[in-house]
């Protein structure tokens, strides 16, 4: 296989992973993004982006406690959704990314 083939090929992929990494509104999930569940039975639990990949999150609660997978699918203003929390609602300032986060914007 080429060079040239072979970048095809990781350029594929990675369009792949972004559109399944992307809510139905056309949000791309990403780490450190916070979301609220809608669900009323969840009191307005908060959650943290860990990683994302394949459609699936993996998120920690607010808190740091406990960790579990979302789907991509589910993170949509639905009763049962979630929504992105914008950085203007935080009580405790904008979430600060990790040095090598950064610096792979």
């Amino acid at each position: 296989m080429s060079a040239a083939t072979d970048t095809s090929t990781q350029d594929d992929d990675a369009q792949v992973q972004q559109e399944k990494n992307t809510t139905r509104e056309g949000i791309l999930v990403r780490r450190g993004q916070i979301w609220e569940d809608l669900d009323t039975r969840q009191s307005k639990r908060r959650v943290v982006i860990e990683s994302v990949a394949d459609g699936e999150a993996q998120v920690r609660d607010h808190y740091g406690t406990k960790h579990s997978t979302l789907s991509v699918s589910r993170m949509h203003r639905h009763s049962t959704g979630l929504r992105l929390v914008e950085p203007g609602e935080l009580k405790y300032g904008a979430p600060t990314a990790s040095s090598d986060e950064t610096a792979r914007r």
